[in-house]
């Protein structure tokens, strides 16, 4: 079964002994919540989740847990590792930076820099998705590999050709998403940092249809600093995985639009629930005004609501179990027009799997 895992890094502060007097304090009142904003979104998906918050952030723990999780998952697996905290820079001492600087999260302990990122993140199996996440500053390109694909200015990247022939490639495929640029500084407040947030307000509570690509593109959107998220490739990105829904652990295509249904009494469209939470939408045309039942049959636990008519908004009814078992039913007395239904995912102890639904007059 396709595994989704979680590494969530957070620290508010840092070990003063281990660097020189400085608290780390200043700009990251709300990593902690970050984290745990982000452990919501994950879990609601079906993540396996692993935190890792200030005093626990230690450099060893950081690069373990990563270590740990390309031992366990494999090709098709999606893992997810997410930094909010202090992001610093280095001298290069192996001289793979054009800028002559190592890119580094803050652990709570010493610095992680970007070439052990790397090395950790070459552990995965080909075939693992990752997705990297950091909420800090100098975060354009904190993980070192060799970019494909990059939406950002491209001035600001090392070439391709600097790179030092022993680099070893990743394996995996990574998507980065960085809260700025490199030699920037990524805004933090008492709620969060302003990357984490835009990106929470972009995903509505899951019902955010698009792709990566798309959420760093809302994310930039919202955002109410001056800074620039950052979007980067790396390894041999599949299509599946460019092109899948944000965070789905199983491959899933961003919805364009409400999936339509015909108003007939046999041959319910067939559908599957593939991760707790997921919300479907639905659409269907009265022509003619009457009584309709609009019904879900299966085995997971699932609420139904009905709007319309010709708006996605205005309320007719909402059922979560008036149909047998776990099944939703609302029957109603409908005019011409467009109707629209959600169909979403309730008890997370029901499981997953497949339904159908219909519509009949």
């Amino acid at each position: 079964m396709t595994k989704g895992h979680a590494l969530l890094v957070g620290l508010k502060s840092v070990d003063p002994t281990s660097y020189n007097g400085w608290d780390g304090t200043g700009g990251c009142w709300g990593c902690e919540l970050d984290v745990d904003n982000l452990e919501r979104i994950l879990k609601s998906l079906g993540y396996d989740t692993k935190m890792l918050k200030t005093v626990d952030a230690t450099r060893n723990r950081i690069l373990s847990s990563i270590y740990r999780a390309a031992d366990n998952l494999i090709a098709g697996d999606i893992f997810v590792f997410y930094y909010s905290g202090h992001g610093g820079q280095q001298p290069d001492l192996n001289g793979d930076e054009v800028d002559g600087k190592d890119e580094t999260l803050v652990a709570y302990d010493r610095e992680v820099i970007d070439d052990k990122i790397h090395y950790a993140l070459t552990r995965f199996k080909a075939g693992v998705r990752i997705v990297m996440i950091s909420d800090s500053c100098n975060s354009g390109t904190n993980y070192r590999g060799r970019m494909t694909v990059s939406v950002n200015e491209q001035a600001i990247f090392r070439p391709v050709a600097r790179m030092p022939r022993e680099e070893v490639d990743i394996k995996a495929q990574l998507i980065h998403l960085g809260g700025c640029r490199d030699g920037f500084t990524s805004a933090g407040y008492q709620h969060g940092g302003a990357f984490t947030i835009a990106l929470c307000e972009a995903w509505q509570d899951g019902a955010f249809p698009g792709t990566f690509q798309d959420l760093h593109k809302k994310i930039c959107e919202l955002i109410r600093s001056s800074q620039k998220p950052q979007y980067n490739e790396y390894g041999h990105l599949t299509d599946d995985f460019r092109s899948q829904k944000a965070f789905a652990v199983i491959f899933a295509s961003p919805v364009e639009g409400p999936i339509e249904l015909s108003v007939i009494d046999f041959a319910p469209h067939k559908a599957e629930i593939i991760h707790p939470g997921q919300k479907d939408s639905y659409k269907f045309i009265v022509a003619k005004e009457g009584k309709y039942t609009v019904e879900t049959e299966g085995r997971t636990d699932l609420v139904m609501t009905l709007y319309g008519p010709d708006s996605e908004t205005k309320l007719i009814a909402r059922d979560d179990d008036s149909g047998t078992g776990w099944n939703a039913k609302i029957a109603a007395d409908l005019s011409s027009g467009a109707y629209y239904v959600r169909v979403e995912h309730y008890n997370g102890q029901s499981g997953t799997g497949a339904y159908s639904i219909k519509v009949v007059k």
